[in-house]
């Protein structure tokens, strides 16, 4: 079972097994800064290596913003 983070379509390499997932999309803000206040959903899908396991995706997405409103 392996961690895949996906942010704007593009699979990520797990930069380190033993962060945890808040750890691992704020280290990835140092390169996408939007990721700083991003979502972040679970799912699980069979391995590309091995069907017989299921890897974690962890998707981190960009908050909707309501900037400008009073």
């Amino acid at each position: 079972m392996a961690r895949v983070f996906v942010y704007d379509g593009r699979e990520l390499p797990d930069p380190d097994p033993k962060m945890a997932v808040e750890e691992v999309r704020q280290n990835m803000s140092s390169f996408f800064p939007e990721l700083a206040n991003a979502d972040t959903a679970h799912s699980k899908r069979k391995s590309k290596t091995d069907p017989a396991v299921e890897d974690d995706i962890y998707e981190f997405k960009r908050r909707v913003g309501t900037k400008g409103l009073s």
